[in-house]
C-alpha cells in the first residue's frame, strides 16, 4: 500500500520557522556512547558511535539482548543518569514532542484512560490550544489505523489494537526524529502493512528509526541499515541491498537473518494423532466473538491459529485453559496435569531463584535426565544457576517454553510465542515447538509471526467480527453531571458534620441523607457493596470493642447503644464521601484539580496515571494466577501460591511504573514547562444542587441531634 500524501503542516500548526529551528534536532550524532544500567554490571552499550543526517531512514537491527531499545531511548534523550552510569549522552530534546519514541510494549506505552485522551496526551504536554489537541489526537489515530471507539479504555484492547495505539500516541506531536521499536510485532500481516504505511507516511521529511528483527518488509523503504551485536556495537552499516549481498554472512551470525530451510523441513505432518481438545460451537460475545468457533487438537500436531488484531485469539487460548467461560458451546481439555500454558508475557510464570530451579518448579516435572536435556536443547544449560529475571528476553521466553515442555503436557498452549525475538531465536522457539511435537504433544500457539505459521502441521485463521466485543454502555448517574470537585466537597462537609453526633439516634438520622442520596451515585449495587464492605466491618468491629471495653459494663445494653453510636458516626464520617467519589473517573478528577484549582500539573497527570493503572491491575493478577495454578503450584485459594502471585503482582508493577514513567516523558512530559488540557471542566447549574447538597450533609447531623 503506498503512503498517503502527508497533511500540510500548517494544519497542525506548525510553520515552516518551527521546522528550521527543530531540523537540527533531528539530525542524530552520538559519539563514544557508553551506558550501564545500575541493575547491570556490563555496559549496555559500550562506545557506540552513529550519526544519521536528518530527513534519512534508517532501519535498527540485531540480535535480541544486543541494545537496540536502549539505543532508541539514547536518541530520544531519555536515558537518565540515576539509573545508570554513561558517557557522551544525548541531550535531552528543547521542546515537547522533538522526538517521538513508540515503546516495544505497546501495554507500557499507553499512559491514559481513553484511546482518545492517551492519543492527546503529547500535544497537551506541548501546551496546544484545545482545538488542536482534538485535531491532533483525530489525525494521528486515523494515520495509525485505528478506528475504535475513542472512549474506549485502550488497555481493553487486543495486543495488535494497543500497539496501533501506541503509535498514535507517538505520532500526534509530528516529530522530527521518531524512534519506533517493534511498531509492528504483534500485527498481522495485512494490519502490519497498513501500519507501516502510516509509519512512512508520517515520516515524510521526518528522521526515522525502527529497530525491528522482522527487517524483510522494511528493506524497500529504508536508506540504510545498522546492525547490531553485543553491547550495541556496530557489526554492519550501509544501504540494505548491499549489505545483504556483500555481508549475508554477518547478518547471519548476528541473528539477523537464517539460513533457509530444505523443503522436507518445512512440510507439514500428515499424521494426525488422538484428539486431545476440543472447542465445539463456542462464543464469548463479551470479547467479540460472535461466530461459533470449531477447534481441534491431537496429538503430535503443530497448530496455529491466527488472524487479524482483535479477532479472538486469546480469548480462544483463555476459553482452552479453563480461563474463560464462554456463553455457548462445548469445551473439552485434558486434565489440568496435562495442559502447560506460556503466556505472552513469560515473566509472568517465574517462580524460583535460578533457571534450574525454575524448570523444576512444577510438580508435574518429575524427570530430571529431561530437565537437563531441555535446558542444554534450549542452550540454557551454561544459565543454569541464573536468575530468570536477569536473561535476555529471548532466553526468557525459552526458559518458559522448556519449563512447560518439563511438565510432558499432553497439550502445549502459547499466546505469541516468538515477539521481541530476533531470526535465530525464533527458529530456536520453533524448533522446541516441534521437539514438543514429535514427542506427541499436541501444540497450540497464537502468532502472528510468518515463520510459525509456514511451520504449522494445521493452521486456524480467525477472522475479526464486525460486530465486535459486547460492551454494555455504562448507566449515567445523576452525580455525572457534577464536578468532581463538587462531589469532594460533598464528602468533606459531609465528614465534618458527622463530628456532631452524640448519641446513637442522631447517629442513625445523620445517615439518612446518604442512603436517599445514593442512589444518584452508585453505577453498581456490587460495585457499593465492595466500597462499602471495610466501611462497614470497621464500624461493627468498633461497635463491639466499645461495647466490651468501654465505659459502661461490658456487653450491657447501655454498652452496645454507645457501641451503635460510635458505629453510626464513623459510618457517617466515611460512607458519603466513598459513595459520592466512587462516580469519579480518575481523568475528570485529574482535568478539575489542574483547571480549577491549579494544581501543578506535572503531579495530576501522574497521579491520573497511576489511578487508571490501578484499576488493571485485575488483569495482571489473573494471569498471574492463571499460569501459577496451570503450573500445579497449588489452587486459587493456597496461601503460598496467593502469597507468592502478589510477589509477582508487585514486581511487575513497579517494572511497569518505570516504563510507564518512560513512555509520559517520551511524549514530552519530562520537558513540559506548562500543560493545556484535552476537556474542559465547568461549573454548570447542577454543581449549584451539588453545593445544596454539601451544606445539607454539614448541617443534618446537629439538626438530627436536635431532633432526638
Amino acid at each position: 500500500m503506498p503512503p498517503r500524501a502527508r497533511p500540510r503542516p500548517e494544519a497542525a500548526g506548525i510553520t515552516d520557522q518551527t521546522r528550521k529551528d527543530t531540523r537540527a534536532e533531528a539530525a542524530v550524532h552520538i559519539e563514544g556512547l557508553r551506558w550501564r544500567p545500575l541493575t547491570r554490571r556490563a555496559p549496555t552499550i559500550d562506545g557506540l558511535d552513529l550519526v544519521i543526517p536528518a530527513g534519512q531512514r534508517v532501519l535498527l537491527a540485531g540480535a535480541s539482548g544486543s541494545g537496540k531499545s536502549t539505543v532508541l531511548r539514547a536518541l530520544a534523550g531519555l536515558l537518565d543518569p540515576e539509573d545508570g552510569e554513561g558517557t557522551h549522552l544525548p541531550a535531552p530534546p528543547q521542546r515537547p514532542g522533538a522526538r517521538g519514541l513508540l515503546l516495544q510494549d505497546p501495554a507500557d506505552a499507553l499512559v491514559a484512560a481513553s484511546i482518545g485522551r492517551d492519543a492527546a496526551f503529547g500535544p497537551e504536554n506541548a501546551a496546544r490550544p484545545r482545538p488542536e489537541i482534538h485535531e491532533r489526537a483525530a489525525r494521528a489515530l486515523a494515520a495509525a489505523r485505528c478506528d475504535l471507539n475513542p472512549t474506549r479504555a485502550p488497555l481493553d484492547s487486543s495486543g495488535g489494537q494497543q500497539q496501533r495505539i501506541a503509535l498514535a500516541g507517538a505520532l500526534a506531536l509530528d516529530p522530527e526524529l521518531l524512534l519506533l521499536d517493534e511498531p509492528t510485532s504483534m500485527l498481522d500481516t495485512a494490519t502490519a502493512e497498513e501500519v507501516r504505511a502510516a509509519v512512512l507516511d508520517a515520516a515524510d521529511g521526518a528522521t526515522l528509526v525502527v529497530a525491528e528483527h522482522r527487517i524483510g518488509p522494511w528493506l524497500p523503504h529504508v536508506d540504510r541499515l545498522v546492525v547490531l551485536g553485543p553491547q550495541a556495537r556496530v557489526l554492519a552499516d550501509g544501504p540494505p541491498e548491499e549489505l545483504l549481498t556483500t555481508q549475508r554472512d554477518v547478518l547471519v551470525d548476528a541473528g539477523v537473518l537464517v539460513e533457509e530451510e530444505d523443503a522436507q523441513a518445512r512440510a507439514p505432518r500428515e499424521a494426525v494423532g488422538a484428539p486431545v481438545a476440543a472447542l465445539e460451537g463456542v462464543t464469548v460475545p463479551a470479547r467479540g466473538l460472535h461466530t461459533p468457533q470449531d477447534l481441534a487438537l491431537h496429538a503430535g500436531r503443530l497448530t496455529v491459529l491466527s488472524g487479524p488484531s482483535g479477532a479472538g485469539k486469546t480469548t480462544l487460548l483463555r476459553v482452552l485453559t479453563g480461563a474463560l467461560s464462554p456463553a455457548t458451546g462445548a469445551v473439552t481439555r485434558p486434565e489440568p496435569s496435562r495442559l502447560a500454558l506460556v503466556p505472552q508475557d513469560p515473566e509472568h510464570s517465574f517462580v524460583a531463584a535460578t533457571v534450574r530451579g525454575e524448570v523444576l518448579a512444577s510438580p508435574y516435572a518429575k524427570d530430571p535426565a529431561l530437565v537437563e536435556e531441555l535446558l542444554e536443547r534450549a542452550g540454557l544449560a551454561a544459565l543454569a544457576g541464573a536468575h530468570p529475571h536477569r536473561l535476555s528476553g529471548g532466553e526468557q521466553r525459552r526458559l518458559a517454553i522448556v519449563a512447560a515442555l518439563a511438565q510432558r503436557p499432553a497439550l502445549l498452549v502459547l499466546d505469541e510465542p516468538t515477539v521481541g525475538l530476533d531470526a535465530r531465536r525464533r527458529t530456536e522457539v520453533l524448533a522446541l515447538l516441534r521437539e514438543a511435537r514429535d514427542r506427541g504433544c499436541a501444540v497450540l500457539a497464537a502468532s502472528h509471526d510468518p515463520l510459525l505459521l509456514e511451520a504449522a502441521d494445521d493452521l486456524r485463521r480467525l477472522t475479526a467480527s464486525p460486530v465486535g466485543p459486547e460492551i454494555p454502555p455504562e448507566r449515567r448517574l445523576p452525580a455525572d453531571a457534577l464536578n468532581p470537585l463538587t462531589l469532594c466537597l460533598i464528602g468533606i462537609l459531609a465528614a465534618a458534620g458527622s463530628f456532631a453526633v452524640q448519641t446513637w439516634q442522631g447517629g442513625l438520622l445523620a445517615l439518612l441523607p446518604t442512603l436517599l442520596l445514593a442512589p444518584f451515585a452508585v453505577r453498581s449495587l456490587r460495585g457499593a457493596a465492595l466500597r462499602m464492605a471495610p466501611i462497614l466491618l470497621s464500624a461493627a468491629g468498633l461497635a463491639w470493642t466499645t461495647a466490651l471495653l468501654g465505659e459502661a459494663p461490658s456487653l450491657s445494653c447501655e454498652s452496645w447503644l454507645v457501641g451503635l453510636k460510635e458505629a453510626a458516626r464513623i459510618t457517617a464520617f466515611v460512607a458519603p464521601g466513598v459513595l459520592a467519589l466512587g462516580s469519579v473517573r480518575p481523568t475528570p478528577l485529574g482535568d478539575a484539580l489542574a483547571q480549577r484549582l491549579h494544581l501543578p500539573a506535572r503531579p495530576v497527570a501522574a497521579a491520573v496515571l497511576a489511578l487508571v493503572r490501578v484499576g488493571h491491575l485485575g488483569r495482571q493478577w489473573s494471569t498471574i494466577l492463571e499460569t501459577r495454578v496451570r503450573r500445579g503450584l497449588g489452587t486459587p485459594r493456597s496461601p503460598r501460591l496467593l502469597a507468592g502471585a502478589t510477589l509477582a503482582l508487585l514486581v511487575d508493577t513497579l517494572r511497569g511504573a518505570e516504563q510507564q514513567a518512560l513512555a509520559m516523558d517520551a511524549r514530552g512530559f519530562a520537558t513540559a514547562q506548562q500543560r493545556t488540557w484535552a476537556e474542559p471542566s465547568p461549573f454548570g447549574r447542577a454543581d449549584l444542587v451539588g453545593l445544596a447538597i454539601a451544606v445539607l450533609m454539614l448541617v443534618w447531623p446537629p439538626v438530627a441531634e436536635m431532633l432526638t
